[in-house]
């Protein structure tokens, strides 16, 4: 009597094991698919910059000087330059250059306009010669776009960036 409790005990926990093991396999339906965040990741490169106008340009002389000289600069005409995308990114040229400017430590916009009359301020250190330009600077970024859908494919395009950057330039000379 003591075999046949010892092999009922044994059959109902070969039983359960084996019924435990289905129920993990089948807790998952076989129709659900992968799930994956909708993620977009952009890197910058820059291509070019370029001055596409300058507006003030001359050289301030504080070689005479023991101190710092602050010289007001007026610019002498007016400058606009509104950016572009090429391609499809997935973004507006907004988030472009604001994700340009926090990741490169660059000040790019969307667009930018500086009119005539408009007064920026140089500062020359005590004993040196500076060259300034003062303008609006054309910067062209190659952007390489990854893509991963909730279905867990991944796209990857490329595109161009071309950004506004309101520009100080100054060297000693």
């Amino acid at each position: 009597m003591a075999t046949s409790v010892r092999k009922f005990v044994t059959a109902t926990a070969a039983s359960a094991v084996f019924a435990g093991g289905l129920l993990g396999i089948s807790a998952t339906p076989a129709s659900a698919g992968e799930d994956c965040d909708d993620v977009y990741k952009r890197k910058y490169t820059e291509i070019s910059s370029q001055w596409h106008k300058v507006v003030a340009s001359g050289v301030i002389d504080n070689r005479r000087s023991d101190a710092a000289v602050r010289q007001s600069i007026t610019a002498g005409s007016s400058a606009s330059l509104k950016g572009s995308v090429e391609g499809e990114i997935g973004g507006k040229l907004d988030l472009a250059a604001a994700e340009i400017s926090s990741k490169l430590g660059v000040s790019v916009e969307a667009s930018v306009s500086i009119s005539k009359g408009k007064t920026t301020t140089v500062v020359v250190p005590a004993r040196k010669r500076v060259t300034y330009k003062i303008g609006i600077k054309k910067r062209e970024y190659q952007v390489y776009v990854t893509h991963q859908f909730r279905n867990c494919h991944v796209s990857n395009s490329w595109a161009k960036v071309t950004v506004a950057d309101s520009y100080t330039e100054t060297w000693n000379s």
